[in-house]
């Protein structure tokens, strides 16, 4: 898949992720880059609500579904979980869907 596809179907599922507390969705890594070669995976980068009441089953339910979404395997990144030198490389190279 590429960016553009990777995109689309993360906008096609917002209302979901929404209800399911996501606030932001992005793509980052190599596939954000054009880069990616075709074993690669699909960084996903999710931004939660932090008034959303979310738990560690909730979270493992969000990503089980980003990870249904697509074909290749997919790493999900919480934004508020990374370490900050970690954030900036991430942020820079991000490509929101919403």
């Amino acid at each position: 898949m590429d960016k553009a596809e990777i995109l689309d179907v993360l906008k096609r599922n917002e209302g979901e992720l929404r209800r399911r507390g996501v606030r932001h969705a992005a793509l980052f890594g190599s596939a954000a880059k054009a880069s990616a070669a075709p074993s690669s995976d699909i960084d996903i980068l999710l931004d939660i609500d932090a008034t959303f009441p979310m738990d560690v089953f909730a979270y493992a339910g969000v990503v089980g579904f980003v990870r249904d979404l697509f074909p290749a395997p997919v790493d999900v990144a919480n934004r508020q979980a990374l370490k900050p030198h970690l954030r900036a490389e991430v942020e820079r190279d991000a490509l929101y869907a919403f």
